[in-house]
């Protein structure tokens, strides 16, 4: 319904047509689990995604794909050459296709990696890279070119680093295109013109980074054999440090980035005014050296002077005198100082063996020993008292009479206590000892057991 609306329609909203492309995308069939073989561009990884570009191998032609939870185990690099599996989907808010992949298989490297390795084994073959075609960059150049692109950031960086650091050059820009298909011719004529119609001592040729396919025009036939031909000494700029392009092997110097090339070019330029600063500095120090040497030697000389003028002769005396002077009163101070001590000592020790002082010491020491001595007694005597007291207690209270008082009585029959009527017989003779006296009886009759009717 929603579509015939829109097709009954003759303005478009831009939702409506990304809505209607991405449900035309979604409902064929055709663009469900395909597979593509194309060339690896710009790989890159975003926690567990995988972002690139598929190339086609024979067309200029590229699409964007995701593979979604990729396996990071299997390695892909740019221009490696793949063959993937997944669906095409359409974002209808950014209007983009892309593929999302499922399976990913390396079928080797990219054909246009593989020409680029034929074509650089070909150019070391005919001696293009060989190090005896090099010319020696000129120390002090007072005119560059540049062969480069006027609105890219590598020219910028360039002219920036040569003036920053030296201004009496005069540079010349020759602007081409540094990517695409008429990029190599341009370049060629750049080195052309500045070997021709304007020639300069150095040139420059290069651009800032970009992926593998951006910087394919350095790495064309034609330009590195235009390098190779230049009469004027090349130097090649292209990319970042860890970009290799053929022209970095053919040119007479290899600059690691843009703003390295210019360094390269005013380096010499700078080393010279380094060496005239460092000739300044050394020379205002030797100067400086001799001058304080000079000063040092007038102010010996004044000293010596000074030291055998007489009126520092007869101040020398003064202070000779003057300082004997203190030494001898110290010296005697000391002495005065040192009898007065021993005068003390000599009187404390006699003082210490003064009769009257030592008997009023032994007097002291008697009465305290007295004192203590008295002490000592009247502790133990209290200590025995109070003994004799507690002894006395024990034998009070186990005497037998005391017992004997309470009404008990103690039996004897041949001056043995008897505690058992096993012990006499019928007419015995036994004593009864009371608390007051005894009582002599005689036996008449006993009986066993503790109670009997007496």
């Amino acid at each position: 319904m929603m579509i015939n609306n829109i097709l009954s329609k003759k303005e478009w909203s831009v939702y409506e047509l990304t809505s209607y492309l991405k449900k035309k995308v979604e409902m064929d069939v055709l663009l469900k689990s395909i597979y593509l073989k194309g060339e690896v561009i710009k790989p890159s990884v975003s926690g567990e995604h995988l972002y690139f570009e598929l190339k086609d191998l024979e067309y200029d032609a590229k699409i964007k794909c995701v593979f979604f939870w990729f396996d990071k185990s299997v390695e892909i690099k740019h221009g490696s050459k793949v063959l993937v599996k997944g669906n095409v989907i359409f974002y209808e808010k950014e209007g983009i296709i892309e593929l999302k992949v499922s399976e990913i298989t390396d079928i080797g490297l990219g054909e246009l990696f593989v020409k680029l390795k034929q074509l650089e084994e070909k150019l070391r073959q005919e001696g293009l890279f060989d190090s005896k075609y090099k010319k020696e960059i000129p120390r002090y150049p007072k005119k560059v070119g540049i062969v480069t692109s006027k609105n890219g950031a590598a020219v910028r960086d360039i002219l920036n680093t040569i003036y920053t650091r030296f201004e009496n050059i005069q540079v010349y820009i020759y602007s081409c295109s540094v990517q695409g298909q008429n990029a190599p011719y341009e370049i060629c004529e750049g080195i052309e013109y500045f070997n021709t119609a304007e020639p300069v001592e150095v040139i420059i040729v290069g651009r800032g980074g970009g992926a593998f396919e951006d910087l394919m025009a350095f790495n064309s036939e034609m330009v590195v054999r235009k390098i190779f031909e230049s009469k004027i000494p090349v130097i090649s700029a292209v990319g970042h440090e860890r970009d290799y392009v053929l022209s970095d092997f053919v040119a007479d110097m290899r600059a690691i980035t843009p703003t390295n090339a210019g360094e390269i070019v005013v380096s010499f330029q700078n080393q010279a005014l380094e060496k005239l600063n460092e000739y300044q500095k050394r020379m205002k120090s030797a100067m400086e050296k001799i001058l304080n040497m000079v000063k040092e030697k007038v102010g010996i000389l004044q000293y010596k002077l000074y030291q055998n003028s007489p009126a520092n002769t007869i101040a020398k005396r003064a202070q000779d005198i003057s300082l004997y002077s203190h030494k001898l009163s110290f010296a005697i101070n000391k002495k005065l100082h040192e009898s007065h001590r021993n005068l003390k000592n000599f009187e404390k020790r006699l003082a210490d063996r003064n009769p009257e002082s030592r008997l009023s010491v032994a007097r002291t020491n008697f009465d305290n020993c007295s004192r203590r001595l008295g002490e000592a007694f009247k502790k133990i005597f209290q200590q025995k008292e109070f003994a004799y007291k507690v002894n006395l207690e024990k034998l009070i209270a186990l005497n037998p009479l005391n017992v004997l008082k309470r009404g008990y009585s103690i039996t004897l029959h041949n001056s043995k206590i008897l505690t058992t009527i096993s012990q006499v017989n019928n007419g015995d003779e036994i004593v009864t000892q009371l608390s007051d006296g005894i009582i002599k009886s005689k036996v008449f009759f006993k009986q066993e057991g503790a109670e009997s009717d007496v």
